[in-house]
């Protein structure tokens, strides 16, 4: 999904602390002169089984959902075990950028259940750092990791709403101590009503020296806010360190990820097959939701863009409510997410199943570029390097095709370019749409990294600087790209892209 531009400026300049001074170059704090762990009382690789105990759970586990989740799994692929690794990662890069006299605590809340009237909720999707660090799926609860001084350990509590049994009958099954602790691997679990307590008896602990704690601003959690208005507490901003581990995705992520990208791709081809003229918009939504959730996913990881003909040009429509005609073009920005992984694709099809001539003659432009842009991410550009790749090869390419004919400078065309497609042509890819956007484009693109790839056109009705024949056209072309070893993955290369395949898929009955 498009980005503007104007945001990455912003996300280049962040430099703080001897953390982020490292961060901006590229890398995790990957000094290793100590390697933290979860401390346990007991083997946290040993789980009860939970079948035996109790019927029912708040989330999927390997008992319930056996094909789903293999034995040891929190989330589909991936093992406690690498939950606890992201944690211990985690304590690792904050004891070294921390004040090591200081105790730390890490605070991270999931996301609240939110109402849209009433008693209605709306469709809950956890926060993506919680989720990161616990695979927990429950709404108000608060992870917090606690790091005493000179020790090589860490001690993990998840403080969690209380329940009872009127509540349950109403919400279905809840957290309780032994579900955090032998299912996901929590060392302490305790109600959220003891989270301020807890807090304030290790201020107490450490009257001396004082705590150091590290939290998302952004993040409002009122318990959290409240009790830390309270203390003295010096507080630091967690987000950058986190975002720095989640950009370079793990094995698992990126089988995940590969999933996401594979049922986006087969419900956007299996859109473009049913549309025809005097569609609505909303019923290409609806087949894109119906193809994704029947392929796998839980929902669409955002509110599509499908915009028949001149609607095109609003870059994140999302009203989906008109009727696409014979001759337009329509686009299509869509994806879904698949176990709290998302993909994020766009393609553009003709309403008819056939390209006219000056469509095919946009489009073919615009497609020579990204298709350049993908073979161009082998030589790990940051993302910047690639915007203006993009601004330069898009102004020539227009110009080709009867665009900016005044522009006769590679600075004039690049311009005319970016005149074109006002946005930038990629962001990180993960757990969120815009993943990781503490961290920088501004750095080269290495291996574990997922990005987006979509440059567009945008040719409003009134533009002078482009022939009248392309007025009210449209596009954008975008894949999700897996950065690899050897090279790049395109994650979402079974969608039909090229005019013959889309124009061979819309005509296949």
């Amino acid at each position: 999904m498009a980005i503007p531009f104007s945001r990455t400026i912003m996300s280049i300049g962040y430099n703080s602390t001897k953390c982020s001074q490292l961060l901006k170059h590229g890398k995790i704090l990957l000094l290793k002169p100590i390697i933290l762990k979860q401390s346990f009382s007991a083997d946290s690789s040993q789980s009860i089984n939970l079948k035996s105990v109790k019927k029912c759970y708040p989330q999927p586990t390997p008992d319930t959902h056996p094909t789903l989740l293999k034995d040891g799994e929190i989330s589909p692929l991936i093992h406690r075990n690498e939950y606890q690794e992201r944690r211990s990662k985690l304590m690792n890069e904050i004891f070294q950028a921390s004040d090591r006299s200081k105790t730390k605590v890490v605070i991270v809340p999931s996301s609240p259940k939110v109402y849209m009237s009433g008693k209605i909720p709306y469709v809950f999707r956890q926060d993506s750092d919680f989720f990161y660090l616990t695979g927990c799926l429950e709404p108000d609860a608060i992870l917090v990791l606690v790091m005493k001084p000179g020790s090589e350990t860490y001690e993990t509590t998840l403080f969690f709403p209380k329940s009872d049994q009127n509540m349950e009958m109403w919400e279905g099954p809840k957290l309780d101590q032994l579900f955090c602790q032998s299912f996901l691997g929590i060392q302490h679990a305790n109600f959220v009503s003891e989270f301020a307590p807890f807090f304030s008896s290790l201020g107490t602990e450490n009257q001396l020296n004082g705590i150091q704690v590290w939290r998302d601003f952004d993040n409002s959690c009122p318990i959290v806010v409240d009790t830390i208005k309270k203390t003295t507490s010096q507080v630091k901003d967690i987000v950058p360190i986190l975002h720095y581990l989640r950009v370079y995705k793990s094995k698992a992520e990126q089988e995940l990820m590969r999933k996401t990208c594979i049922i986006a791709s087969n419900a956007v081809q299996q859109t473009m097959k049913v549309t025809k003229a005097n569609t609505c918009e909303s019923q290409l939504w609806a087949s894109v939701d119906y193809h994704s959730r029947m392929g796998g996913a839980q929902y669409l990881a955002y509110p599509p863009v499908i915009a028949g003909g001149p609607r095109a040009n609003t870059i994140h429509y999302i009203s989906n409510n008109q009727l696409v005609e014979d001759g337009d073009m329509v686009l299509m920005d869509a994806g879904c997410q698949y176990h709290g992984y998302t993909s994020d694709l766009t393609r553009c099809w003709p309403v008819n199943g056939r390209f006219d001539r000056y469509q095919k003659q946009a489009y073919e432009a615009l497609l020579d570029v990204q298709v350049s842009l993908i073979e161009f991410c082998k030589q790990s550009p940051p993302l910047d390097i690639l915007f203006q790749r993009m601004c330069h090869l898009l102004g020539k390419n227009l110009q080709e095709i009867g665009f900016g004919t005044d522009s006769t400078s590679c600075a004039q065309r690049s311009q005319m370019g970016y005149s074109f497609c006002p946005h930038h042509v990629s962001h990180y890819l993960g757990l969120d749409v815009h993943d990781t956007g503490r961290v920088t484009r501004n750095i080269p693109l290495r291996p574990g990294m997922v990005i987006t790839i979509e440059p567009g056109v945008y040719v409003d009705l009134n533009q002078k600087n482009a022939p009248k024949e392309f007025h009210g056209l449209g596009l954008r072309i975008e894949d999700d790209i897996l950065i690899t070893e050897t090279g790049v993955e395109v994650l979402t290369r079974h969608c039909p892209k090229s005019v013959s395949q889309i124009e061979e898929t819309m005509n296949s009955q």
